[in-house]
């Protein structure tokens, strides 16, 4: 099946379902847009090596306490 053929089949068939699936579809499809553990591991690496990271002491405090 091409992507355009998959694409219509998965329309049709969320045409047909009720409210309340649609609503458990909805988060479903978020989780399967969201990025990869290796690609959120890449960002948070590029992230610590700019100096964005916060010491996490620093941001819980109430744990030292």
């Amino acid at each position: 099946m091409s992507t355009t053929e998959l694409r219509r089949e998965i329309k049709k068939t969320v045409d047909k379902l009720p409210p309340k699936q649609l609503e458990s579809l909805v988060d479903y499809v978020h989780f399967l847009n969201r990025p990869t553990i290796a690609q959120r591991i890449t960002a948070a690496e590029k992230s610590f090596a700019s100096g964005k990271a916060v010491n996490w002491r620093k941001a819980r405090s109430d744990v030292w306490d």
